[in-house]
């Protein structure tokens, strides 16, 4: 199976296990979604420059138009081997899946093929969800 084939069905059977029922009693709460990936050092710089080129700019946009709270990209300048990753913030797991339909949606339109060619570079991948408990200054009220 695709790289990108193994992560989407991840996502998916993520969302089918973690999904509206498990975060009923939180699904006012914000989430931190987390993907932490493992990059070969001679390729973080070709992985950054398609995140920087393709995926920040929709990033940026989806943020603007509230379907998300935030995104950063990040690495470690000293730890464990997830050297090449992402964050999202949401206000809930329902806003997050919207999210993610139109983030998938608007990259393989405009950059067919840039999930691919990013994903191939990754020797591992793992996702984490996590409650926000505790936030200072709170998050902005999304509009929608």
């Amino acid at each position: 199976m695709k790289q990108t084939s193994k992560i989407l069905a991840i996502i998916i059977v993520a969302f089918l296990f973690l999904g509206s029922k498990s975060f009923a009693q939180n699904n006012e709460q914000p989430l931190l979604i987390v993907s932490f990936n493992m990059v070969s050092m001679g390729d973080v710089g070709k992985v950054n420059k398609m995140a920087d080129s393709v995926f920040v700019p929709i990033l940026k946009e989806l943020v603007d138009e509230k379907f998300i709270f935030s995104f950063g990209f990040f690495g470690h300048a000293w730890g464990d081997e997830w050297n090449s990753n992402v964050w999202y913030t949401a206000k809930d797991m329902t806003s997050f899946d919207k999210f993610w339909d139109e983030y998938v949606t608007r990259v393989n339109k405009r950059h067919p093929g840039a999930f691919a060619s990013t994903t191939k570079y990754f020797q591992a991948h793992k996702d984490n969800i996590y409650v926000v408990r505790n936030q200072y200054p709170a998050p902005p009220t999304p509009n929608k």
